[in-house]
């Protein structure tokens, strides 16, 4: 997976940790590795190792020289023609890197002061926060089909969110599976979840309770990454707040 890079910092990593994901690749390529996912890192990391201020000094002559893989290969076929003194002519090369990196203040992630969440991080709260939403989800749909509190049916009013309830259930459900097998969420999904996400909130909109449990939806698809959802978070506290009010 390639990284996500800030200005001059690595989101999700340390100077030091990228540094030493850098001296890394290079020593797996000593090896002929020079392919695929590594390389497309190699050259983040090279353009983020040649933008921090001070650096210069400190980063090897073969990686301002060699802009990919393929060409630190023919680099480092020229320094050896053994993988070991490749390996250790890369890890010398790389101390005073290692050594400045070590010495860089720890940068805190970025979504705290972006409010923008890394794909590793939208992971992350997913997998965390997705079951809760539908367990609040199965809540409020036990809540409007015990009616009236006298073992009747559901009243008519109450039937329109709980379609829309169990719709979201079951949506909610497909993209846990998905963050569950690390597998990539459709389009198609993000935009049906959304859309029973706003028809469950238009029928609740009136019930505290299950307003506030929509709430908590809101804050997981908006944690997600899904369109125009994070802006309904304020709406639904001012709607909380005033029927607050009303009590």
């Amino acid at each position: 997976m390639a990284l996500e890079i800030i200005g001059d910092n690595v989101v999700g990593l340390s100077d030091y940790e990228a540094a030493l994901q850098l001296q890394t690749i290079l020593v797996t390529a000593c090896e002929g590795k020079r392919d695929g996912e590594p390389a497309i890192i190699y050259q983040q990391l090279r353009r983020w190792a040649m933008s921090k201020a001070g650096w210069a000094s400190a980063i090897p002559s073969f990686i301002k020289g060699c802009h990919d893989l393929p060409s630190f290969w023919s680099y480092i076929r020229g320094v050896s023609d053994q993988w070991e003194p490749r390996r250790q002519h890369v890890r010398e090369a790389l101390s005073p890197l290692l050594s400045v990196s070590e010495l860089s203040p720890v940068v805190a992630k970025s979504s705290n002061w972006t409010g923008i969440q890394s794909a590793a991080e939208r992971f992350s709260a997913a997998k965390a926060m997705l079951p809760v939403a539908q367990a609040s989800i199965e809540a409020l749909i036990a809540h409007y089909e015990r009616g009236q509190g006298n073992g009747g049916p559901p009243l008519d009013e109450h039937e329109e969110a709980i379609k829309a309830l169990r719709e979201l259930h079951q949506k909610l459900g497909d993209i846990i599976k998905l963050v569950e097998s690390e597998k990539p969420i459709p389009a198609r999904l993000q935009r049906e979840a959304v859309d029973f996400l706003r028809r469950s909130v238009k029928e609740v909109k009136d019930d505290l309770m299950p307003f506030t449990a929509s709430a908590l939806c809101m804050v997981v698809f908006s944690a997600l990454g899904f369109p125009n959802v994070g802006s309904w978070l304020g709406a639904a506290a001012l709607s909380i707040r005033k029927s607050s009010d009303k009590i």
